[in-house]
């Protein structure tokens, strides 16, 4: 009878601590983004049967999801969500609310893919050390977005520092004061992972097949790995794509390299065995060939270009080799316009290029540079991309920044692709990249809150045909007479009273500005463009009518 007793009792016990949950460990924080379904997940620190309430309304959270069994890691998928919308939601057990339930959680669903709409896109890397310099850039970043939705959030790996345990990751980026639990709440992470997160999953002499690698790094994410978000399915957390609106996004990982093991070699780093493809290199390439959307960004840890705290010309930097021998060539052949990367812990920028795969001293501005210009539309130099004609999606943007906590004082930032380059304090920052319709804009914003650089890329056709923002006021531009000799005739039509900049391009992409910020009422305008008076040359040229809510892009032709 004694010990039925105390049975009985321990049972008690233990029933009572699986339904009460003592506290909040980690989180809530959302994975899987899509345009109708997301995870929210959340620890607890006993078991408890969780219970997730999500609505329109803060205050009136009316559809109740209870998991099936008590657990300390709690994971609840809401699907049949409205694409674009925003609901608000609270986790907690039974009747007790651990967290919610308020307007800080929240989350919105992505827009249906192949929407052009406007895009905030947020990057960090090498973030997760716990230090006042991580705190300084995640607040940075939460100033400048005020009031403006940022949609996707990337990480450039080494996200927590030193070697990827759970709790390096529960002090550098889940908890107080450190982590980005204020940011958690609202906005999901699209990862990959960098060297230190590997160093608890499979450290360089590791001969495992990449297919088993397992660890604190996988076991905290939920990424799209069979085109729940589009792209085409990888099967698995190591490497996936997905799109958000009309961007399509590429993480690869640049850690699935294997010195020792050239069968399970999946970057090129194995110097015995020569490198010919992989399962990652062929899940790329078939991705590739099957993304239709204008905007691709990739991003990875190692980058393939770097003069900061890693030098990419040094013999023993075999990951960043592999990934600029192997992987670039076949980003750029598909026109991939952006690369991120992390790793060396400086800021750093390239020009535009194409086809440079071996060490700096073999770069030669004739063949691999596409554009001198540094591509600030301040100065009236964007960087121009042509969607169509012999020079189609060629030059490709390769940014580093793995300084979002971490920094290098003294560097020598001298790689030839580089158009801009930083080191040391004042290169605490993050990167923020705003896409619209055809139009992107890229600012690396420090964690003083001061913009270090910023670039634009535009987009156009080369044909004579018309690239309209469908959300733009312009119609019915004509250029007339096209091809021209000496003057045009430019005409629009505005839908309604709308303030408008003229632009003109050449294909080298310099830019002259024939008309700023002018308020004109709705009906037809007329503008008369003198080609003597600006001094062109002979050749292709484009004009852009732009306003605040959308741009109407159109070729012309100079001739003497």
């Amino acid at each position: 009878m004694r010990y039925f007793i105390i049975a009985l009792l321990a049972m008690l016990f233990l029933a009572e601590n699986t339904i009460q949950a003592q506290s909040l460990v980690r989180g809530p924080y959302l994975q899987l983004p899509t345009s109708s379904s997301i995870i929210v997940r959340w620890r607890t620190d006993s078991p408890t049967i969780g219970k997730l309430n999500y609505g329109a309304d803060p205050a009136n959270l009316i559809v109740a999801l209870t998991e099936s069994a008590a657990t300390t890691e709690h994971q609840v998928e809401i699907t049949g969500l409205s694409p674009f919308t925003t609901y608000y939601y609270s986790v907690g057990h039974g009747t007790t609310v651990l967290a919610g339930g308020n307007d800080h959680h929240h989350f919105k669903t992505s827009p249906v893919i192949g929407t052009v709409q406007p895009i905030r896109i947020w990057a960090i890397g090498d973030f997760g050390k716990a230090n006042q310099e991580q705190i300084d850039v995640r607040q940075s970043f939460q100033n400048f977005s005020q009031g403006k939705h940022t949609d996707v959030w990337l990480w450039l790996g080494d996200n927590a520092y030193q070697s990827g345990t759970d709790a390096e990751y529960q002090l550098t980026v889940f908890g107080p004061p450190n982590g980005y639990d204020s940011i958690f709440r609202y906005l999901p992470f699209m990862p990959c992972p960098g060297n230190h997160d590997y160093e608890e999953i499979s450290p360089p002499q590791d001969t495992r097949d990449p297919l088993t690698h397992t660890g604190v790094y996988y076991d905290i994410i939920n990424v799209p790995t069979n085109a729940e978000a589009g792209g085409v399915a990888s099967g698995h957390e190591l490497y996936y794509s997905y799109d958000y609106g009309n961007v399509h996004f590429i993480s690869l990982n640049s850690e699935l390299g294997a010195p020792i093991t050239a069968a399970h070699d999946w970057t090129g780093v194995n110097v015995l065995s020569p490198f010919t493809t992989s399962p990652m290199l062929e899940w790329l390439r078939d991705d590739l060939e099957n993304n239709d959307k204008p905007w691709v960004i990739a991003y990875f840890h190692q980058p393939p270009y770097s003069k900061g705290s890693h030098d990419s010309d040094d013999g023993i930097e075999l990951y960043m080799k592999a990934m600029r021998t192997n992987y670039i060539p076949v980003l750029e052949e598909y026109g991939v316009d952006l690369v991120l990367n992390g790793h060396s812990h400086v800021y750093e920028r390239s020009f535009p290029i194409k086809g440079h795969y071996g060490n700096s001293s073999s770069w030669d501005a004739g063949i691999h540079l596409v554009s001198p210009q540094c591509g600030s539309d301040q100065i009236g130099e964007p960087y121009v991309k042509y969607t169509f004609g012999p020079d189609k999606n060629k030059g490709t943007v390769y940014t580093i920044v793995g300084c979002s906590a971490s920094k290098r004082d003294v560097a020598s930032l001298d790689h030839p692709v580089m158009c801009y380059s930083a080191a040391g304090d004042t290169t605490i920052g993050s990167f923020i990249i705003d896409v619209n319709g055809n139009r992107l804009d890229a600012y690396f914003l420090r964690a003083d809150g001061n913009i270090l650089d910023s670039f634009t890329i535009l987009k156009v056709d080369t044909t004579l045909s018309n690239i309209v923002d469908p959300n733009s006021p312009v119609r019915d531009v004509k250029v007339y007479p096209n091809p021209f000799s000496g003057a045009t005739n430019v005409s629009y039509y505005l839908s309604e009273s709308s303030i408008v900049t003229l632009e003109l391009y050449d294909l080298a992409g310099h830019m002259w500005r024939l008309q700023t910020n002018t308020q004109q009422s709705n009906g037809e305008h007329q503008f008369v463009l003198d080609a003597k008076k600006l001094n062109l040359a002979a050749g292709s040229y484009i004009i852009q009518v732009k306003t605040e809510d959308g741009n109407f892009t159109q070729r012309l032709l100079y001739v003497e």
